[in-house]
């Protein structure tokens, strides 16, 4: 998932709850710094070679720092065993992190002091940070000299990981944000179906309030970013920053405007309540569903696992989910829900064996039948349409139609720079400055023009500084 300071989902912190996974926080690039050597649009250099596995006597050992937790991190080790099992040439170790922030803080010192793993799981939003450490292997090599086949994958997931033009790590745990609701609130408040677009959210809001309950606004700028990706419109410059480095906010638009006043009018009218996505509040709008103070609330399709698993204990009897498309800014526009999760990467360094080893277990991570198993025992959206097909994924949305929604939105939706995500070295930091500025137009009354406006000039200040140390 992308990160706030992040929403990376886990399951056991909500076991006796309603809800999934608490957001970890992403650290600055050293501190907001750069990593070292850093270099505009770089992306590391080596060669990949998979033949070298082929013709290694022996088996070769390798480490995967991964940011899996609880069941997410089962299936993932039940993947990987099976990989082991499979074939004598690779042999993959887990080392789990436990979270994006700890993986990410970890390869950053890792760069300094040579422990770096072969394989390692990032965000997205780390792109231009893993990029700029200059430390990897862009797998669009290995793509290259295996001749391997990417038209069966998802375009929008591929394209999140791709920079200038070049596929820097390859989609695995893919994600997006969705309507949650209660259908029997709805139903009590004569709402047929759920809402579309934001403004039926807006409106729904109001009629359900009206009946007793309302909605659980979680303050996560992902959701902003989505709302404009969902209307094609840009984050930054240069194309996202996927044509170039990005450096300058563009989200300041009357697009922008009209969605933080919507969602401002929603709290004014108290239609909406708050919650920020981080600590245990992260959890709020979710548990509000299910004590009935909420009907409906948007949240990551990563929490499907556990919020159903709750929901068969008896736990809430008077709640019965629904999952529903994210509502988007209009649909006038033919934009797209913008892409979560996360992609793996291979450390350059590593030997060029080592690095062949690393793209054979990656293949194996993203074949059709591990998607479809990935996606049956955690929740995220199979990248493949071929493991859309499978009985694995077949069988679970029949039993699980929720699950199908999120899937649906990454096919249909347009496949553009927008929709793909910002590429942005200090993506912490910029995030902190929407969230600062939401928080200071629904708690102190600033004007959701005079929020844009701050916040798209902190961001301007902080991608400039960032380039400048790094001197682009």
């Amino acid at each position: 998932m992308r990160r706030l300071i992040g929403s990376c989902p886990s399951a056991a912190a909500l076991v006796g709850a309603l809800a999934l996974g608490a957001a970890s926080a992403v650290t600055a690039v050293t501190g907001g710094a750069p990593l070292a050597g850093a270099a505009p649009g770089s992306s590391g250099g080596g060669r990949c070679q998979p033949s070298l596995v082929a013709k290694h006597k022996g088996t070769v050992t390798i480490d995967f720092w991964e940011s899996m937790v609880t069941a997410n991190g089962k299936t993932l080790a039940a993947l990987t065993s099976a990989f082991n099992a499979s074939q004598h040439k690779v042999h993959v170790t887990l080392v789990q992190q436990r979270s994006y922030t700890t993986t990410w803080i970890k390869y950053q010192a890792g760069l300094s002091n040579g422990q770096l793993p072969a394989v390692v799981q990032l965000t997205s939003i780390d792109l231009q940070g893993v990029a700029d450490s200059r430390s990897v292997t862009p797998v669009q090599s290995c793509i290259t000299a295996s001749h391997y086949k990417t038209s069966d994958f998802i375009p929008r997931v591929l394209s999140a990981y791709r920079l200038n033009g070049k596929q820097i790590g390859m989609p695995f745990a893919a994600s997006g944000p969705v309507l949650l609701y209660n259908q029997l609130a709805f139903d009590a408040a004569g709402i047929t179906k759920p809402p579309a677009t934001l403004g039926q959210y807006v409106a729904d809001a109001a009629v359900l309030k009206a009946h007793g309950s309302g909605v659980g606004l979680k303050l996560d700028p992902w959701h902003l970013e989505t709302w404009l990706a969902s209307a094609n419109q840009l984050f930054v410059n240069h194309a996202n920053g996927r044509k170039g480095r990005a450096t300058k906010a563009v989200f300041d638009s009357s697009v922008a405007k009209r969605i933080w006043s919507d969602l401002d009018q929603m709290v004014k009218t108290g239609d909406a309540t708050t919650n920020l996505a981080t600590g245990s509040a992260g959890f709020d709008n979710l548990l509000g569903i299910g004590s009935g103070k909420y009907a409906m609330t948007i949240d990551t399709t990563a929490v499907l696992g556990t919020v159903e698993a709750v929901l068969a204990t008896g736990k809430y009897p008077n709640v019965k989910l629904g999952v529903a498309p994210f509502p988007v800014y209009t649909a006038k526009v033919h934009g797209g829900i913008e892409v979560g999760g996360s992609a793996l990467y291979i450390s350059n360094h590593q030997s060029a064996l080592d690095q062949a080893a690393a793209w054979e277990y990656i293949a194996y991570l993203d074949s059709t039948q591990s998607q479809a198993t990935w996606a049956k025992g955690t929740g995220y959206i199979p990248i493949r349409k071929s493991s859309a097909k499978t009985p694995t994924v077949k069988a679970l949305w029949k039993a699980e139609p929720g699950y199908k929604v999120a899937y649906e939105q990454l096919v249909k939706g347009a496949n553009t720079p927008a929709t793909a995500g910002a590429v942005v070295g200090p993506y912490t930091q910029v995030r902190t400055a929407e969230l600062a500025a939401e928080e200071s137009m629904f708690q102190s009354g600033v004007s959701p023009a005079a929020a844009l406006s701050n916040a798209a000039h902190q961001v301007d200040q902080i991608i400039s500084q960032y380039n400048q140390r790094i001197g682009s």
